[in-house]
Parts: structure tokens; C-alpha cells; sequence
């Protein structure tokens, strides 16, 4: 069980490290779907890793809704991180398609990673 913990913590670092890169390209060049997309999964895997960490199951194509109402019942703490923006993605490129949007969602799943990390 640990080195799935491990390798899904590890998935939503890479995926938050993929999200901030996207940003420090030209501004021409940045894509700010796969920005907030990265982003997303980025906070979906740490979550995730937190009901694996308890036993639960965990599967990537997870609401986040669901995931955070799961790590609210796990630990109080989770009730300081607000992710409504999250509850209703869509594949749409309309509801991704701004820097301040990735800016939000890259402020999210770092919020995300400081809880689940304890930092």
C-alpha cells in the first residue's frame, strides 16, 4: 500500500510541476487548458492518495466532490479546502480557456498539496 501512496503522490507532484511549467512559457505559448487540466488530476491524485493512505479505494476518474467529501470525513482539515470550482469540469476548452483560470487552479492544488502534506 505504501508504494501506491508513494506513486500517486508522485503522479500529483509531477502533474502540479507539468501545471506551473505551462506558466513560465512565453505568453503566446502557454495553453492554459492543459494548464488547469494538469492542475485538476494534480489535486484529484492528492487526494487520492490520502483515502489510499486510509484503506479507501481510489480511482483517477473520481469527482473531486467526492474525493474531498471522502478526505472530510477521513480528517477535519479537509474542511479548509474549498475546490467548488472543481465540481463540475468539463472537457470544454470555453471553461479553461484563461491565465486567470490556471492561476486558480494552480492555487488550488497547491492549497491541496500544503493539506494533504501537512505543511
Amino acid at each position: 500500500m505504501e508504494q501506491s501512496i508513494k506513486l500517486t503522490l508522485d503522479k500529483a507532484e509531477d502533474l502540479l510541476s507539468r501545471a506551473k511549467e505551462g506558466l513560465c512559457k512565453p505568453q503566446e505559448d502557454v495553453v492554459p487548458y492543459a494548464i488547469c487540466q494538469s492542475a485538476y488530476y494534480a489535486i484529484v491524485n492528492y487526494l487520492g492518495s490520502v483515502l489510499i493512505d486510509n484503506g479507501d479505494e481510489f480511482q483517477e476518474s473520481s469527482n473531486v466532490s467526492d474525493l474531498l467529501s471522502s478526505c472530510r470525513l477521513i480528517d477535519d482539515k479537509f474542511n479548509e479546502l474549498h475546490l467548488a470550482p472543481l465540481y463540475h469540469p468539463t472537457e470544454s476548452e470555453d471553461v479553461w480557456m484563461n491565465i486567470d483560470a490556471a492561476n486558480d487552479y494552480i492555487a488550488m492544488a497547491e492549497n491541496t498539496r500544503k493539506i494533504v502534506r501537512g505543511e
